[in-house]
Parts: C-alpha cells; structure tokens; sequence
C-alpha cells in the first residue's frame, strides 16, 4: 500500500487542540534532518561489521520524546540502501504506528500472531513507496510483557529474521513498563531515544538501569529534538526537530 495525504503540514486536534505530526525523510525535508538518520544508519552499518544487528529495539525513557517517529524514518534509512526491513509495532498496549502510516486499526497485527490466530504473512503490510513493511500491533492484550518475552515471540523473530536484513522493534518507554527490556532480551540491541526537551536525567538513568537489569545490549542513543538554535549560531546547522502523531 501507499501513505497516501501525507505532508509536513500541521493538522489539528480537536479533542485536546494539539499537533500531531509524522515526519518523513525525504526530498523535501530538512537536510540536516536527512543527514542525521544517514549518519544513525552509518554507524549501525559500522557496528554490524564486527556484530550482527538485524533485529533492534527502539524505545525510549517516557512517553513524548519521539521514538516511534524515529523507528520510522530508521526504516526509511535502511531501506533506501536496498536493504529489506520491517517495521512492528511491539507497544501493546498504546500503540500508534497505525496512526503515524494509516492503517486500519481492524487489522490484523502481532497480538494475533503472538495468539497463534495468525501467520506472518497474514499479517504484514507493504508499503510501496516507504520501501518497508510494518506489521501493526492487532488487538491490545491482557498480558502485554509475558507475550513479548514468550517463546512464541523469539519463534516469531527468528522466522522473520530469515526474510528480512533489519528488524526494528517500537516500543514502550523503558521506565514506565518492562515490555522493552523484556523484547530487549530476544533482540540483538536497543536503540535508546532521549528527548532534548521532555526527558529528564532521571527518567532516562531509570529507563537505562530497567534496561540494564534484564542485561540487553544498549548500543546506543538518539537524541531527538535538539534544538541547536539554544546553543549555537556560529556553524549554520542550527534547526528543530518537531514530533508528534497523525490523527
């Protein structure tokens, strides 16, 4: 399928008057913007030289800081080196990928697949002008972090990760429930997404220690929404990040 309406314009959320906005890399977006996921794909590349990271954790320390939207445009990344990459949407209890790319709610996701309700290839969705596929989240459950750690889940990565070169894994926040150290641990590594203007240093050392505790590989960090603006004029690459969702 196609992200069809898809623009860098701002839409309106009459419910609680808010922004929500996906951000694609692209030919018309920021050039810095570009440049740092080019640089992110960079160094995985680099990494994956001595180590195999096919399949990569996305989160973050609290909810906000954009983690999604950078599992997203990763994908695009990937992707555009002719790379096959999938995109799911391990947050079982909030998810949102669904939003950010359009897909029905009604569909089939990884709850259904986890439930033994469905196959892989039930459930994955083509995006022809992405160059990705996405498998959604399905149906919340009752039992989000035993189903992400169960061995079903480690049947099911292992499956996929014969059909595709990268994996990437949204999740939720790391301090807020266990579900992305749990993944973390079936995973070759966790990418940790700060926020320049949400997190705090406390939330993100309790985010890394939940981390840490289940001994996953944090291979590194995002910083998201750095605004160099507040810090530098002298280089000219000063610019903001905005996140945020699609209704």
């Amino acid at each position: 399928m196609k992200l069809k309406g898809f623009s860098f314009g701002k839409k309106s959320q009459k419910k609680q008057g808010s922004t929500r906005k996906l951000q694609i890399i692209s030919k018309t977006a920021p050039f810095q913007y570009v440049e740092a996921y080019k640089t992110l794909r960079t160094n995985l590349n680099f990494m994956a030289v001595s180590n195999k990271y096919q399949k990569i954790v996305v989160t973050s320390s609290i909810p906000g800081e954009g983690k999604s939207n950078v599992a997203i445009n990763l994908c695009v990344s990937l992707a555009e080196t002719g790379k096959k990459v999938l995109l799911i949407d391990c947050d079982l209890r909030k998810p949102v990928l669904h939003k950010y790319l359009r897909i029905t709610r009604r569909a089939q996701g990884l709850s259904n697949l986890l439930s033994g309700e469905a196959a892989p290839a039930d459930v994955v969705v083509r995006f022809s002008d992405l160059h990705f596929d996405v498998i959604t989240a399905g149906i919340v459950p009752p039992n989000p972090a035993e189903l992400l750690g169960s061995a079903r889940m480690g049947e099911i990565l292992q499956i996929l990760g014969s059909q595709y070169d990268y994996i990437i894994m949204d999740t939720p926040p790391a301090s807020v429930v266990t579900d992305a150290a749990v993944l973390g641990t079936l995973a070759d590594g966790v990418l940790f997404v700060v926020s320049q203007g949400n997190a705090t240093i406390e939330s993100a050392q309790l985010a890394k220690k939940n981390l840490e505790s289940t001994h996953t590989n944090i291979i590194g960090a995002v910083l998201n929404g750095f605004d160099l603006k507040s810090t530098s004029r002298d280089t000219g690459y000063y610019y903001s990040y905005e996140y945020g969702y699609y209704k």
